[in-house]
């Protein structure tokens, strides 16, 4: 299955282009077998933190219970911690790609591949490609927690008899039929688990993009913290915004409020809130048109995979023009 998928990537997409197995095996050659195993258990204890502070936030401190049922604790334990490792990949990401000209600079090889047919191109694509094999294990323990989530939704939909979803839509506006609602929820699903994947995309082509208009490693590096701080801020006001306006602190009108969901859902965290059943329902009684957020981050998330191909793109433009 995984060659069938693989296969539809291009060329210098795959494993066996020489470019990409080139640029994998000197990424993995710079590190130790006992730096790797080192790295390897701070993961493990920095993920068991993570989930140990989770759990300690959802629970007020062992003061209550996580939530008022099983999805919605887990979503409450997973929620931060989830949120914090998304933040880190869109940092190591742009990390990965921010000084790739500066690299080659640096080894005396930019002008030669600037010199070959193709070479700044292939540099530049087998150079975003490799950041989805490099974070794997960030990419995958995402998206399993939201695999798990999206069950907790399906479990949750057999409630109430089976009747759960039609009792969430119940005096929602726009009144939608149940197959409709039942369709949207399943866009919404869908872009939970596309959103992280074309979320790294985009920060990987803005870093190659950063990489060839500043090809000094200074002004680079500094391009990157500014991006980093720029994305901070973002997903904090929010999630700040959200929160407060969920809580009845913050009053917005219906455009606004709608908005401000979908803002936080596509660019704060990526959907992971709205695999909670429950506060997903409440967006749909509270916002009008809110059960069609699912429907708009699913856009959102196909569009953003459009712009990231114009992004590097353009980074294959500059880097090809610039000295």
């Amino acid at each position: 299955m995984i060659q069938r998928f693989t296969g539809q990537l291009p060329l210098w997409a795959r494993t066996d282009h020489p470019m990409l197995r080139y640029e994998l095996a000197r990424a993995a050659g710079r590190v130790p077998r006992r730096a790797k195993l080192f790295r390897a258990f701070w993961i493990v204890l920095l993920g068991l933190l993570l989930a140990g502070g989770g759990y300690l936030i959802a629970t007020g401190f062992l003061r209550q219970p996580p939530g008022q049922n099983l999805t919605e604790g887990a979503m409450n334990v997973v929620f931060w911690p989830l949120l914090l490792v998304q933040i880190l990949m869109s940092v190591v990401t742009l990390a990965l790609t921010g000084s790739t000209v500066a690299e080659e600079v640096r080894r005396q090889t930019w002008d030669n591949l600037r010199a070959t047919q193709s070479g700044a191109e292939l540099t530049i694509r087998t150079r975003w490609a490799a950041v989805f094999y490099r974070i794997r294990g960030l990419i995958g323990a995402v998206l399993f927690v939201r695999v798990l989530l999206i069950l907790g939704i399906l479990y949750d939909l057999t409630a109430f008899q089976g009747r759960y979803l039609d009792l969430l839509i119940n005096g929602i506006v726009p009144d939608v039929p149940l197959p409709a609602a039942a369709l949207l929820l399943a866009f919404m699903m869908t872009a939970s688990l596309l959103l992280p994947v074309t979320a790294v995309g985009f920060d990987a082509a803005i870093g190659l993009l950063i990489a060839t208009i500043f090809q000094q490693r200074t002004y680079a590096v500094l391009a990157q913290v500014l991006y980093v701080v720029f994305r901070l801020t973002v997903v904090s006001a929010l999630v700040y915004g959200t929160t407060h306006f969920i809580n009845g602190n913050l009053p917005a009108s219906d455009l606004g409020a709608w908005l401000l969901a979908g803002g936080f859902a596509a660019l704060g965290d990526w959907g992971l809130a709205f695999l909670n059943l429950g506060f997903f329902g409440e967006i749909w009684a509270t916002i009008p048109y809110g059960i069609f957020l699912g429907l708009a981050l699913l856009v959102f998330s196909l569009g953003l995979a459009a712009l990231t191909d114009a992004v590097v793109a353009l980074a294959v433009r500059q880097a090809e023009l610039r000295g």
